[in-house]
């Protein structure tokens, strides 16, 4: 058995019925008790996202310039990479099972982020530091769970994040230009140094200017094939809803899936494109110019449904569409690729793009969240050692095995939505009275 055989057992287990029980149930949960938030307050979160261009408070970057950070974190790979590889493991019933799961954790989005801005704190160097490990600490006392969950946010940041966008750019690269997976991860980490070593407020400026150019490229390109190939749209539609609730024997190099990896994969790609439930949003978006937590979460809850309802179901029906997820040695974004290519000439440069572009935003995003968790444990002097790490970790992502790469993120990520949960769920009566209090 190897080692990441092991891993992959263990992210199965933990991606199991108890932790899609947990995860979809505090989302249902905290639904309830917020009075369906994500659908009442859902025009007032629009609302709220067109004021945000201006500041409205103490914070360290304006609440538009947290959104875009936020969604250069959560709008990467997982949107290409992640969708392919639920489809190509789960099928296409996975694709539901991620609406679904988009829709129930946009109630624990707001959650996490209105605790993050409540409970946060400035450090020395004049960042606010907030996110799970403050709230945990600081609402509910508990110092043990709140240092276990700072260590597990750099650690999957370091193993994981750095290993998965880098993996799936240097893919797009090679099977574009043939170039060696261990170059380009080298390319890609000088070009993340150049920005994180600037620190918060770089980060945002680049992310301000990169991540509208890259969504609108995306997602024009997206519905460009979409409005192309209308005509198959009601039979992929069939496919999703009848293999999310039905067994599927093989189909061509498809291994066939049942209703329960349906699940897993697409509740695990879900949370893991749009980050619901880890807490790492909370971490940005506690350095937001804004004195009201209950505003800012609201524009927070609509960073899952831009993510997941938007634009990872156009990647999904464009792979569906093109048949070629039932391809043998099909995976990741080569798989968005090729499915791109058959729409649109220049499909595959599309996708080349996006991935550098979406893989490159959420490295300089990610690196901000496991510093500010590594600072919480061992101060203010780790943030520069940590930045150099973060861009040195790149380089696992040479890796060409993409399901490996992916089996040791859904790991991780469990690990700190497990932890996270906790403590919003400890929590849930002060984001009730805030929320409702006006």
């Amino acid at each position: 058995m190897t080692f990441f055989s092991i891993v992959r057992d263990a992210a199965n287990f933990l991606w199991g019925p108890p932790m899609l029980i947990f995860l979809l149930g505090s989302g249902l949960y905290l639904s309830l008790r917020l009075k369906g938030i994500q659908f009442t307050k859902f025009l007032p979160a629009i609302k709220e996202l067109k004021k945000s261009i201006k500041s409205s408070g103490e914070g360290n970057i304006t609440p538009y310039q947290a959104l875009m950070s936020v969604l250069s974190g959560i709008v990467g790979n997982g949107n290409l990479a992640g969708v392919a590889t639920a489809i190509a493991v789960g099928g296409p019933g996975a694709i539901f099972w991620m609406w679904i799961s988009a829709f129930v954790l946009m109630a624990v989005m707001y959650t996490e982020s209105l605790l993050g801005c409540k409970f946060r704190e400035k450090d020395k160097d004049g960042i606010y530091l907030g996110g799970p490990m403050v709230y945990i600490q600081r609402g509910l006392g508990w110092r043990s769970l709140a240092i276990a969950f700072a260590l597990a946010m750099a650690f999957k940041t370091l193993l994981a994040t750095t290993s998965i966008q880098s993996n799936s750019m240097s893919i797009v690269l090679q099977n574009q230009f043939g170039t060696p997976l261990l170059l380009s991860c080298g390319i890609i980490a000088v070009l993340t140094w150049i920005v994180v070593i600037g620190g918060l407020k770089k980060i945002a400026r680049v992310a301000k200017i990169l991540v509208p150019f890259m969504t609108i490229l995306y997602l024009g390109s997206g519905m460009l094939i979409l409005i192309f190939n209308y005509h198959k749209l009601p039979l992929v539609f069939n496919e999703i809803f009848s293999y999310a609730f039905t067994s599927k024997g093989a189909i061509g190099g498809f291994s066939g899936a049942t209703v329960m990896m349906a699940l897993r994969y697409g509740a695990a790609r879900g949370a893991y494109s749009n980050e619901a439930g880890t807490g790492s949003v909370a971490i940005l978006y506690a350095t937001a110019q804004s004195n009201d937590p209950q505003k800012q979460s609201l524009i927070a809850m609509l960073g899952v449904f831009i993510d997941t309802i938007i634009i990872c179901t156009i990647t999904a029906l464009i792979i569906l569409m093109s048949g070629f997820w039932t391809q043998d040695g099909l995976n990741s974004t080569a798989l968005v690729s090729q499915s791109f290519k058959t729409s649109l000439p220049f499909g595959d440069w599309i996708v080349l793009a996006s991935s550098l572009l979406l893989g490159y935003t959420t490295l300089i995003t990610w690196c901000f969240y496991g510093e500010q968790s590594a600072a919480f444990i061992f101060g203010d002097k780790i943030k520069i050692p940590y930045r150099w790490l973060f861009c040195l970790s790149i380089f696992i992502g040479a890796n060409s095995n993409p399901e490996n790469i992916w089996s040791w993120g859904d790991l991780l990520n469990a690990i700190t939505v497990i932890i996270n949960l906790i403590g919003i769920l400890g929590l849930g009566a002060v984001v009730v009275k805030t929320t409702f209090s006006e």
